[in-house]
């Protein structure tokens, strides 16, 4: 039986892809459980914000791309020192009537967060408006940074258990703190086996490697096809997401059947099931379905901030090994090929760590906060 249906509002922040496919994998699986919910996903500063929304992810974008190191230290700022300003009160101040009408408007039973961002908002307006809904909020990556931690929250939604400090540092009821995992996409639920995807996708037998930069195709890849295509004989996969610059030039170095190059593909689970091994930067959300697939990666070009804390918590589990340089990587696959042991282990702790049923419990637990409201005496969550 399903669950009775909910009007759902999911923020996001349309910075890559990541935040948008845990908005997505969310609002797919209410549909799932619950056919007759309404769940509405909104990209928060575009939404309310335009030109709000063009400064910040503008300004972020263009940090990543041409000065990560400054992007490193801010994040570190913010994540190590006292927090200079509150982001939720500026942010609250700045958007709170047009959130007001999007509440109004559609009367929501219950709030959910893929970005700290709106966390940070809506708590504030939680408290400014006594509103009654449950906030959820769904971390994105292997750490849990403070923009992320509101009194407010009803439900945090992490990757591991192991990431649970945080909260007992800020003194968080423990109750609300589930280790469910990232959500992600029911495509990563049940996949074809490799050798039916591979005869699928046109892929010959041999070994084979995915290679990917998240949503928008960033870091060295194509220095790590030239690499690959000179110095190994391995069978190639590559996704360029949004990247269509490095699709066109990828495409021509395509002179053999060795090299597959796609853009932005919804079907990432089948090419990750027809891979042997991954190569990639370290977005939570493509780490977490790398984990799901049970596939070795291979990070390289992390960003300073979130992405090195997931390299580092993604080497100290024993599922990925991190590439400095580019002219290092083949040797590094040879190694780990020639290493039955080592490549069995990383398989097995990827298998202990996945989580691909995280949109399924958070759904549930979300379902039951809405339940608790309205059986505790509060009545209706909305009165009018």
């Amino acid at each position: 039986m399903g669950l009775l249906p909910l009007k759902v509002l999911i923020f996001s922040i349309s910075i890559g892809s990541g935040h948008d496919s845990v908005a997505n994998a969310l609002a797919q699986e209410i549909k799932t459980q619950s056919p007759d919910s309404q769940v509405l996903i909104v990209d928060t500063f575009k939404y309310i914000n335009p030109i709000l929304n063009k400064v910040v992810v503008g300004s972020y974008m263009e940090t990543i791309k041409f000065t990560p190191k400054v992007w490193g230290y801010l994040y570190d700022q913010a994540e190590d020192g006292e927090r200079l300003v509150d982001i939720g009160q500026i942010l609250s101040k700045l958007l709170s009537p047009k959130l007001d009408q999007l509440l109004m408007d559609f009367k929501p039973d219950i709030l959910m967060c893929s970005h700290a961002f709106p966390v940070g908002i809506l708590s504030v307006l939680k408290t400014k408006k006594n509103l009654k809904q449950p906030l959820v909020a769904c971390i994105t990556d292997y750490t849990v940074h403070s923009f992320w931690i509101h009194p407010q929250v009803d439900l945090f939604v992490i990757p591991e258990e192991d990431l649970i400090y945080p909260f007992l540092e800020e003194k968080v009821d423990l109750n609300k703190v589930k280790p469910y995992g990232i959500p992600i996409r029911p495509q990563f639920l049940e996949v074809p086996t490799k050798k039916e995807i591979r005869r699928k996708l046109g892929l010959s037998a041999k070994q084979t490697i995915l290679v990917m930069g998240g949503g928008l195709g960033l870091g060295k890849i194509e220095a790590v096809v030239n690499e690959l295509l000179s110095e190994s004989d391995l069978q190639i996969m590559v996704i360029t997401g949004s990247n269509v610059r490095l699709k066109d030039n990828l495409e021509l170095l395509q002179k053999d059947n060795r090299l597959h190059v796609f853009g932005f593909v919804e079907n990432v689970a089948e090419l990750m099931a027809a891979a042997d091994m991954i190569v990639t930067k370290p977005g939570g959300i493509t780490c977490a379905e790398a984990l799901a697939m049970e596939l070795p990666m291979i990070i390289i070009s992390p960003l300073p901030g979130q992405e090195d804390r997931n390299t580092d918590y993604l080497i100290n589990k024993g599922v990925a090994i991190k590439i400095r340089k580019v002219e290092h990587l083949v040797r590094e696959i040879n190694s780990l090929c020639n290493n039955p042991l080592r490549l069995r282990h990383m398989k097995e702790m990827a298998i202990y760590l996945k989580k691909p049923d995280a949109a399924l419990k958070t759904i549930k637990d979300a379902w039951k906060l809405v339940e608790n409201i309205k059986t505790s005496g509060y009545g209706k969550i909305w009165s009018n």
